[in-house]
């Protein structure tokens, strides 16, 4: 593997999490009370069994798995649902991930180029400003080269242009780039197709795929040393 010199990162999952409020709402209609650590946990296994799934309702399964997760009661199971497809949209990502802006400031203090490549709705650029994690250029958060939202460019992941997009604009290249996601289909098999290292960010070891057939995180301030480590530093 060649040294690598550019790192491009998902938001969701990597530096965002959903809101606490928001989902902590919509699971509470079921009389549960969720810590922090609960629901991102939820989230975690939600993300995986979407993987799992690879279907067309990988929203629906999102939504019921995180719901299951968190242990609402299989009664209540259709209302917290109907919930969450209300209240969990495109701004419900506000929650700063554990270690996210540890690992960034890492990152560039290492020397890494940076940059963002998420899909989303058009709110990536200022829920990232919102949260203080980064923002492109100077500023008071983490400066990264560039925020590529599916929406604003009109490809999304797995489709490689994304990544080729971000890449572009960089004046990066593929064989010297990581990428680091927290799913398989979008994330793993996306970046692989476009000639990335991929990463996959598993916190609680929850991957459907087999053993050894991509190399996973399990926290992001951590990540400095798998570069090093994989690039023979």
């Amino acid at each position: 593997m060649r040294r690598i010199t550019t790192v491009l990162l998902d938001v969701g999952g990597v530096l965002l999490l959903p809101s606490s409020e928001v989902m902590r709402a919509a699971i509470g209609h079921s009389g549960i009370d969720t810590t922090d650590e609960q629901l991102r946990r939820a989230h975690y296994a939600a993300t995986a069994a979407t993987d799992a799934n690879g279907g067309p309702d990988r929203v629906e399964v999102y939504r019921r798995t995180f719901a299951k997760t968190c242990g609402v009661p299989a009664e209540f199971e259709d209302a917290v649902h109907d919930l969450l497809t209300d209240q969990f949209t495109g701004y419900t990502w506000q929650r700063v991930a554990p270690c996210a802006k540890e690992g960034l400031e890492l990152l560039l203090a290492k020397g890494f180029r940076v940059g963002v490549v998420s899909n989303s709705v058009g709110t990536i650029e200022e829920m990232l400003a919102t949260a203080e994690v980064c923002q492109v250029g100077g500023g008071p958060c983490a400066a990264v080269e560039v925020i590529i939202d599916s929406a604003v460019v009109g490809v999304r992941k797995p489709d490689p242009r994304i990544f080729h997009i971000a890449l572009a604009e960089m004046g990066a290249d593929a064989a010297e780039t990581a990428y680091v996601g927290d799913t398989a289909r979008a994330d793993v098999d996306g970046a692989r197709s476009a000639g990335l290292w991929p990463i996959h960010l598993d916190p609680y070891g929850d991957c459907p795929d087999p053993a050894g057939d991509h190399d996973h995180l399990d926290r992001f301030d951590r990540l400095c040393d798998l570069l090093t480590s994989r690039s023979g530093e």
